[in-house]
């Protein structure tokens, strides 16, 4: 080899070492990243689960220390105030009319600042309910919900559930096809 051959490869040698240990250097600084982040998302399920518990209870009571005070709910019931004030409400209102009120938490997943998570809620009509009389039927529906949290609380609520099927369940309405056709006694 000559010398302008070995200058070439000592040029690409440099090269190819200075880029293995950016490489190594940005994967060593990812994982850091992701091992944060992760310990966020599990951080941040635990705070849904936990809020679950509580909804599930009928307690108000952590609503203001899990909750944001600009929190926007996506999901507004007939009638709901916005906010906390909101959310207190409409869980007190379904504990008072399914007191044995039960969530079931399938699967959640987190990433960065959301949560994701697919449920499904139970309950006997034992009181008033929207503006009907308790038929102590009973129902079971499935959910998905999004909510986004920041500094500990939640700020956002994005959620879906099978509402006609609930109230074909309830009497309310005629029953839905699938899951909710079947009206509990």
């Amino acid at each position: 080899m000559n010398v302008r051959s070995h200058r070439v490869l000592a040029v690409v040698s440099l090269i190819a070492a200075l880029s293995a240990g950016c490489q190594n250097q940005a994967s060593t600084t990812g994982s850091q990243g992701a091992t944060a982040a992760n310990a966020q998302g599990e951080a941040n399920k635990a705070l849904v689960q936990s809020f679950m518990e509580q909804l599930a209870q009928g307690d108000t009571t952590k609503v203001d220390s899990m909750v944001a005070e600009t929190f926007v709910e996506h999901q507004m019931l007939p009638g709901m105030m916005p906010g906390r004030a909101g959310l207190k409400a409409m869980i007190a209102g379904f504990h008072t009319s399914f007191p044995d009120l039960k969530t079931t938490v399938h699967d959640i997943s987190a990433d960065g600042d959301k949560v994701w998570m697919y449920s499904s809620m139970s309950g006997t009509m034992k009181g008033d309910f929207m503006g009907m009389k308790p038929t102590g039927k009973s129902f079971d529906v499935e959910a998905f919900d999004l909510v986004q949290i920041a500094d500990g609380k939640f700020v956002e609520h994005w959620g879906t559930m099978d509402a006609m099927a609930m109230m074909g369940q309830l009497g309310a309405a005629p029953p839905a096809a699938g899951k909710g056709a079947k009206a509990k006694k």
